[in-house]
C-alpha cells in the first residue's frame, strides 16, 4: 500500500487525502444520516448538501469531475461505484438509487420531483410532486440527459445524449432521441 501511494501524482495524494477528511466529517456531522466510504474520487468542486432528515450513501469509490451537485433535501440517495462527468446534477426530495459501474456523461440532471404548477397562489413554487427514481448497474448515460421522477432505468441501458426519460427504460435497450433535422436554403431578398 505504501509503495502504491509512493507512486501517485502528488496533486492526486493531496486530492484523496481531502477526500478523506471531507468524507470523514461528512460522516461525523450527518451522523446516522450520511454513509460514505472514506475512499472517494470527489473532485473538490463537488457541492454535497445533505437537509435535516436527509439519507445519503455513497458507496466505494464514487468518482466526479468538477462542478457536480448532489442535494438531498428530505429524500434518500444512494450512489453505487460510478462515473460523474463535470456538470452533473443530482436532487433528491423522495428516493434516487444509482447502481455500481455507472456513467454520467457531461450536464446529466436527476430529479424525483416536479413543482406542483397547478396552484395559483404562494403555494405555487412551494409544492412538490414526488416519484422514485431507480437506475440500475452497468448504465451509460450521455451528455445533457434529464431524468424525471417516476423513472426505473435498468442494467445495462444506454440513454443516448440529449434525451430526457421518464418512464420504465428496459435492461440491455438503447435510449436515442431522433431529432429530425431539416436543413434548407436561405432565400435572400435582393433589393
Amino acid at each position: 500500500m505504501i509503495e502504491r501511494l509512493k507512486k501517485q501524482n502528488p496533486k492526486k495524494l493531496l486530492i484523496m487525502l481531502v477526500n478523506f477528511i471531507r468524507m470523514t466529517v461528512l460522516n461525523i456531522v450527518h451522523m446516522g444520516n450520511v454513509n460514505a466510504s472514506l475512499v472517494q474520487n470527489i473532485n473538490p468542486k463537488t457541492e454535497i448538501a445533505v437537509r435535516g432528515g436527509s439519507k445519503l450513501t455513497l458507496k466505494h469509490s464514487v468518482f466526479t469531475r468538477r462542478n457536480v451537485s448532489f442535494r438531498v433535501e428530505g429524500g434518500e440517495l444512494t450512489i453505487g461505484t460510478s462515473f460523474f462527468n463535470q456538470g452533473c446534477s443530482i436532487t433528491c426530495m423522495d428516493n434516487i438509487q444509482i447502481g455500481d459501474n455507472c456513467l454520467f456523461g457531461p450536464n446529466v440532471v436527476v430529479v424525483d420531483h416536479d413543482h406542483e404548477y397547478r396552484y395559483t397562489d404562494e403555494r405555487r413554487g412551494n409544492h412538490y410532486r414526488k416519484d422514485p427514481i431507480s437506475i440500475g448497474n452497468n448504465v451509460w448515460i450521455g451528455a445533457n440527459v434529464t431524468i424525471l421522477r417516476g423513472t426505473q432505468i435498468e442494467d445495462g441501458a444506454v440513454i443516448g445524449a440529449g434525451c430526457v426519460i421518464r418512464g420504465k427504460v428496459e435492461k440491455n435497450t438503447v435510449v436515442i432521441n431522433k431529432q429530425d433535422i431539416r436543413i434548407k436554403e436561405i432565400q435572400r431578398i435582393n433589393e
